[in-house]
């Protein structure tokens, strides 16, 4: 129980989502999993998930928190901020709360996504640079 995370391609042509392999991403053997094949996914990133429901409430005013079948569609300017975002610690997008977000631990998870985290945002810019469309979904 808790936060999930994902970021996945969509062809914009056909609609067509590429899901995440889960049978890679859970895998025992760390070495099998590649996030750039087999999608992208994070356990209870708080500060992550602070700065893409900032962006999601930006977007969608009267809605509630993201979550579910909620999606942001990843930009340019979204990565160009993240990287920000990830260059200065996530900074900007403390967590104040959210037992299921993992927020009491969010400075070690900081820490240890930041590669990932900068390899997601060198990816969706290749992504979108290729035509596709780069989403972001939550489950907590």
């Amino acid at each position: 129980m808790g936060l999930d995370q994902y970021a996945n391609v969509r062809d914009k042509q056909s609609g067509k989502m590429k899901s995440p392999d889960f049978d890679k991403i859970y895998s025992n053997k760390q070495d099998e999993y590649k996030p750039t094949d087999h999608g992208f996914v994070w356990r209870k990133h708080s500060r992550l998930q602070q700065f893409m429901q900032d962006i999601w409430g930006e977007q969608n005013p009267d809605s509630e928190a993201m979550n579910g079948d909620d999606e942001l569609v990843i930009t340019k300017d979204i990565i160009e901020a993240l990287r920000k975002e990830v260059d200065s610690n996530y900074h900007s997008s403390f967590c104040g709360g959210g037992f299921f977000w993992g927020h009491q631990f969010q400075e070690e998870a900081v820490k240890e996504y930041a590669d990932l985290d900068k390899q997601f945002c060198d990816w969706a810019e290749k992504e979108l640079d290729n035509g596709n469309e780069v989403i972001y979904s939550c489950s907590w």
